[in-house]
């Protein structure tokens, strides 16, 4: 696959319109759908797992909207705020991770490996988007 530079597939008027902030709000969505197997359904470590997975999902979406609001008055706050996305991001992987190991079922699993895979593209995304607004916003 050949490198081709980045470019604005469309343009972009407010916060909805980045696909970052739109992949990150159905991810979210698709954690507050995860349900264990019966057979864990009443495990308090599981519940317990699966209740921070959901309040830690919700905080990437807000941040990225923030840190769009934030680019135009205080770049520096918004870097910081998509790095923090990105950072919530990676312990959002590790409880995804924590989950597949303590419940023991390959449709689980599977579901979860599939949301992690689109978490880790997001990840590379929030960075790429740092690094885009930084070469238009940074003075």
């Amino acid at each position: 696959m050949a490198y081709q530079k980045f470019r604005v597939r469309s343009p972009v008027k407010s916060f909805r319109d980045l696909e970052v902030y739109q992949e990150a709000t159905k991810l979210s969505a698709e954690i507050f759908g995860l349900k264990p197997p019966k057979k864990y359904q009443d495990d308090n470590d599981v519940k317990s797992e699966l209740n921070i997975l959901k309040e830690m999902s919700k905080i990437t979406p807000k941040l990225i909207v923030e840190s769009y609001g934030d680019k135009f008055t205080d770049f520096d706050l918004a870097d910081r705020k998509l790095e923090k996305s990105a950072y919530t991001i990676n312990m959002i992987m590790a409880k995804l991770d924590f989950l597949n190991a303590l419940v023991n079922s390959e449709e689980f699993r599977e579901q979860n490996s599939a949301i992690l895979k689109r978490y880790q593209r997001t990840k590379w995304r929030i960075i790429n988007l740092k690094r885009a607004w930084a070469k238009v916003f940074k003075r």
